[in-house]
């Protein structure tokens, strides 16, 4: 009696358990290395040690608490995609005045990156293949590639997606985009990858530039589950969505209606890593729930402590 007992609860215990797997796995949400209330937090453009988008700061990222690596995509002029987010290149390198879809692979590779306070270092600028040929090889932590071109073509986004597929075969990959039709091109040719569909929250957007009178005419994008609804509906899952952190404030039924549909939902925030931990964990006292995940730009231990105070 005993040992039918035993069988019994075990057999419980692994449909518990294998429920819990798919559920985590629909939601895009893993176990946390940042062991951050249950949230993934992804290094916003690799680790703050190292130049943005370089080889370096991804690796530092992937040593660190983080969960994922978030990076930027973009073209060159023969179609081969690189890690750069502006939509010049002199912020970030050593080339000015022009833009990646303007460059050559012969001068990419010429071109060096500035660290965190714009100073000249010896790091190469990254092309994608090299950075996914160098963390292929390492744990389940999550690449998060956000297309930053709007004007490419479908083809180009789904090259995109099979590097990403190829080089992470376990799944451990996100596509994400403001333009829900490169996801939904990104879709045709990978039916279980996880895309994410950025949201651009304009008055988010104008209080960060310290333009008060705009960012008082502006208004946060509305998001509802009937919004949600279509996403999915034209994307299909997996599929979450993107947003400013000032977005979710505003739409306080989002991550509800999100946990309905079975949804991730992973929040980002223009300004500090302390505005961001604190709007979030003042909206986890009035709705009780937190999203999948986080993009931040620094420390994940302290943006826990943050999240974790009274």
């Amino acid at each position: 009696m005993v040992t039918k007992m035993r069988n019994h609860i075990k057999r419980i215990s692994l449909k518990l358990l294998m429920s819990l797997a798919i559920s985590l796995t629909t939601t895009a949400i893993t176990a946390a290395h940042s062991a951050c209330n249950g949230m993934e937090l992804h290094a916003h453009r690799g680790s703050p040690a190292a130049p943005e988008n370089s080889l370096s700061a991804l690796r530092l990222a992937w040593e660190g608490e983080w969960d994922g690596v978030e990076i930027d995509l973009q073209q060159l002029r023969d179609r081969q995609w690189v890690l750069h987010h502006d939509l010049t290149l002199g912020r970030t390198t050593t080339l000015q005045g022009v833009t990646s879809r303007n460059t050559t692979p012969e001068v990419w590779r010429e071109v060096r990156l500035k660290d965190r306070r714009g100073r000249v270092s010896d790091e190469p600028a990254a092309f994608l293949a090299d950075a996914i040929s160098e963390l292929s090889q390492r744990d389940d932590r999550v690449i998060n590639a956000e297309i930053k071109q709007v004007d490419t073509g479908c083809e180009a986004i789904q090259s995109a997606a099979l590097v990403l597929r190829q080089g992470r075969p376990d799944g451990r990959w996100f596509l994400t985009s403001g333009d829900r039709r490169q996801l939904q091109c990104a879709r045709q040719i990978d039916p279980k990858g996880y895309l994410g569909q950025i949201v651009f929250d304009p008055q988010a957007l104008a209080r960060h530039e310290k333009k008060t009178q705009l960012s008082n005419k502006l208004k946060p994008p509305v998001i509802d589950l009937t919004w949600l609804q279509r996403l999915q509906s034209e994307v299909h899952a997996p599929v979450g969505v993107h947003v400013d952190i000032n977005t979710l404030i505003s739409n306080p039924s989002l991550l509800a209606d999100a946990q309905l549909l079975k949804m991730a939902v992973f929040t980002y925030h223009l300004g500090s890593d302390r505005e961001h931990a604190d709007n979030l964990r003042l909206y986890a006292k009035r709705t009780g729930l937190l999203p999948s995940g986080a993009i931040v730009d620094g420390d994940p231990s302290k943006f826990c402590q943050v999240l974790r105070q009274p």
